[in-house]
């Protein structure tokens, strides 16, 4: 599985990366203290290997200074495989460490065993912990590579890269995923080793597809059908020559065929949206198979668009001007999206929050282009923002029709996000701009939404328009609580007699007119007889001098008990039930 048929590999093998920077790229997937013995060296290439594959057979430069995953190797394989990785010429070998209850000698969990064959071959050896997945280590570990060597890609904990492309893309599915040129070379790959068909195992080995398999798809038509159009193809299981069902799509620029992704189905079937995934995928991967082919500086080009599409989010920089860049035309509309995962995954500290971010921003990019082509989605003031041009020729229906649509898709991939991080993701439908100028208002917008909406973590999805409401109390108040001589004193005077008197006289007269005068929702919600709701109220307005008649005096207690009352309950009652 060496890189010999990639270009540029002469000049990586040139200049390797030190084990000890690739462990610091792995951290937050080998846990804090990752195990770690042996010796250094420096890493040219990540090799995935078995415990029966003959590890001094491989073509091209074999093991010469890789990172072998130990993958499936349990009990003596794991040192045996140390051993044999030592003598081919490994810098280090990835190994599964045991479960807590099973670890032998100490050392940070890797066996005694293991560390003797790592002295004696000269070899680093990492620990791998329980549960982590093998797909995982893989895609950072080559993303770790890349980023360091100049390769293309953008980075371990970026998501532009064909890399992490691929692994957002096996999540997505649950199938692997092979990206490859237009000569069928896989230039990236992603998915669980362990679940590879024989036709798998021979492209990423070999670097590119079977001569069979490829005759096969030429007498099916298949590569004709990804030239004509974006159609996702299904190739059905093959026996004969080691290959489970799957589906592919075509990669271009313009009409010039790029390259194909594939996903083969592993264990389970793949989602139901594999193939609107793939589409995205496949609009995603264009830019990046562009510098495949030129062997451009696809770091800079990457960070350049990305900042550029931070400018028009933010209002940085000319609408105009960057829509001629990004090839968006300025006075087209766009709908604006923003996500907030809640809180990183990570325990161990901000860097987890990055880096759950950045796979968050791959999903939502997947999606995004999937969805809406020429989509953009950006990372700002720690949130996610998707922008959806809106379609050149938009179908009959008025945009709350729209917005309907939109909201289920976003209510699928806020359903997706929370599923994959495990965090506790909402989303909020901005709105449209008009045009492209007007994108930075529409931002801010859902900045403040989603703001709000965390007062609520039970719903996922909302909508500014369905939020405008309570973002108008709470800028009312927000300027009330700037302004001291605005007040409703006798109002004011009852919070402060509840405090020192241990009642709840003023938050029951704020739920009483909330609530329309409902006396029996409100003395549920209190869990007090409806007399004694009615009792309290009427003690408020004795000692306020309020007329419930006036919608004036109403409206003013409503605020003025808002202002008031203690942050949590002012957080509840200043948002609209779910």
């Amino acid at each position: 599985m060496n890189d010999a048929a990639l270009p540029g590999h002469a000049a990586r093998r040139r200049r390797g990366t030190p084990v000890d920077t690739v462990v610091r790229r792995l951290a937050d997937l080998l846990g804090p203290g990752p195990a770690r013995c042996g010796p250094g060296g420096e890493v040219h290439d990540i090799v995935i290997a078995e415990p029966d594959e003959p590890l001094d057979a491989l073509p091209g430069d074999g093991l010469s200074g890789a990172l072998v995953l130990a993958v499936g190797a349990r009990g003596p394989e794991v040192a045996a495989m140390v051993s044999a990785a030592g003598a081919a010429g490994a810098a280090a070998v990835a190994v599964r460490l045991p479960a807590p209850t099973a670890r032998e000698g100490g050392g940070g969990g890797i066996p005694t065993a293991v560390r003797a064959a790592a002295e004696r071959s000269r070899v680093a050896v990492l620990g791998v912990p329980p549960g982590v997945r093998w797909d995982r280590i893989a895609a950072r570990a080559r993303a770790a590579l890349a980023h360091e060597q100049g390769d293309f890609g953008i980075g371990p904990d970026r998501s532009g890269d064909l890399f992490s492309l691929a692994q957002t893309v096996a999540t997505l599915t649950g199938g692997l995923v092979s990206i490859e040129d237009a000569a069928h070379r896989v230039v990236a790959y992603a998915g669980p080793g362990d679940e590879a068909d024989e036709l798998r195992r021979l492209s990423v080995l070999g670097r590119s597809c079977p001569e069979p398999y490829l005759a096969l798809l030429r007498r099916l038509g298949v590569h004709r059908r990804l030239r004509e159009g974006d159609e996702v193809v299904t190739v059905a299981e093959q026996p004969e020559l080691g290959a489970r069902g799957r589906l592919v799509t075509g990669v271009s620029s313009g009409r010039r065929p790029l390259g194909s992704i594939w996903v083969q189905e592993g264990a389970r079937p793949l989602a139901e949206r594999a193939p609107q995934m793939l589409r995205g995928a496949a609009r995603l991967a264009a830019p990046h198979l562009v510098d495949h082919y030129f062997q451009g500086d696809a770091r800079a080009r990457l960070v350049s668009r990305e900042e550029l599409s931070h400018g028009l989010l933010t209002g940085r920089f000319d609408a105009s001007a960057l829509a001629a860049h990004l090839g968006i035309d300025p006075s087209a509309g766009a709908d604006v999206l923003a996500v907030d995962l809640r809180g990183p995954v990570d325990e161990s500290g901000a860097g987890g929050s990055e880096a759950q971010r950045a796979e968050a921003a791959g999903i939502v990019s997947v999606h995004a282009a999937a969805h809406r082509e020429n989509a953009l989605v950006v990372q700002a003031c720690g949130q996610i923002y998707a922008v959806l041009p809106t379609p050149p020729a938009p179908s009959a229906g008025s945009y709350a029709d729209a917005e309907a649509t939109l909201l289920r898709w976003t209510g699928d991939l806020v359903t997706t996000l929370r599923r994959l991080t495990g965090t506790g993701a909402q989303a909020v439908l901005a709105g449209r701009a008009e045009r492209l100028a007007d994108i930075p208002a529409v931002k801010r917008r859902g900045h403040r939404a989603l703001a709000l909406l965390a007062r609520t973590p039970d719903v996922p999805v909302a909508t500014h328009t369905r939020l405008t409401p309570a973002l108008l109390v709470r800028d009312t108040l927000d300027l009330l609580d700037g302004a001291p001589d605005i007040r409703f004193p006798q109002v004011a005077a009852l919070v402060v007699r509840d405090r020192e008197q241990g009642t709840d006289l003023a938050r029951s007269l704020l739920l009483y007119l909330d609530a329309f005068g409902d006396v029996g929702a409100v003395a549920q919600r209190l869990n007090v007889h409806p007399n004694t709701l009615r009792y309290r109220v009427r003690r408020a307005v004795a000692l306020t001098g309020l007329d419930l008649e006036d919608p004036e005096h109403r409206l003013a207690a409503a605020l003025q008990l808002r202002l008031d009352l203690d942050g949590r309950e002012r957080e509840r009652t200043a948002f609209p039930a779910p």
